[in-house]
């Protein structure tokens, strides 16, 4: 079997069994790293939410955040695998701002324990 066709059915399976937060897009590929899911959201605390769900929903769960080169935004993300071991990369982005991310300058990539989400989502909390 094409092994597009395999994650195609993958994350389909993993939508329909899951309440998951509305997604922008969803790229397939046959590569490494065969799923990318891009968040319909807009704000931190509403990335942060839908993260925080997603999240309860892989194994061998990692997060991290990256400011684009121009600076202007922040991509937020987690990675894991599907029950049935399918790599899966799920991130939304979110207008950069100091208050929030002090110590992020543009072009970076951070890891972050994935508790850090809830706060965002909770309260707004400033990163870490």
């Amino acid at each position: 079997m094409n092994p597009v066709m395999v994650f195609l059915d993958a994350i389909r399976d993993h939508l329909d069994l899951h309440e998951l937060p509305p997604v922008c897009s969803v790229v397939v590929t046959k590569w490494t790293d065969p799923i990318t899911v891009q968040l319909d959201t807009s704000t931190l605390a509403e990335t942060a939410r839908a993260l925080r769900v997603w999240a309860n929903t892989l194994d061998e769960v990692s997060a991290s955040l990256s400011r684009m080169p121009g600076g202007h935004s922040v991509h937020l993300r987690v990675r894991g695998r599907t029950p049935c071991g399918i790599p899966v990369e799920v991130y939304g982005a979110v207008p950069f701002s100091e208050d929030v991310f002090p110590d992020l300058p543009a072009g970076a990539r951070q890891d972050m324990p994935v508790f850090v989400l809830r706060g965002w989502a909770d309260r707004g909390e400033v990163a870490a």
